[in-house]
């Protein structure tokens, strides 16, 4: 077993995640990885239009660089409604 700490990207809290030689773990909600703007990289250009609820809106893309982040959560903002 191991142990890794990460924050809660919801409220920010630390957490301490023990990951079993199985590759389950606990004490945390992992939802995989995710990618973020980098600012001042690049901008969004718009790349087509969709409509959503009868309203038309812009689909856009970055076009700079980004960083990808791991997606946690702790139990408290996991479970809020």
């Amino acid at each position: 077993m191991r142990r890794i700490r990460r924050k809660c990207v919801v409220c920010g809290k630390a957490m301490g995640i023990k990951v079993k030689d199985s590759g389950r773990y606990d004490n945390g909600h992992y939802f995989g990885k995710m990618k973020i703007p980098i600012e001042g990289t690049g901008k969004y250009v718009e790349i087509g239009k969709s409509k959503i609820f009868g309203t038309k809106a812009g689909v856009v893309s970055w076009t700079g660089k980004e960083k990808e982040v791991e997606y946690w959560e702790c139990e408290k903002c996991f479970n809020e409604d």
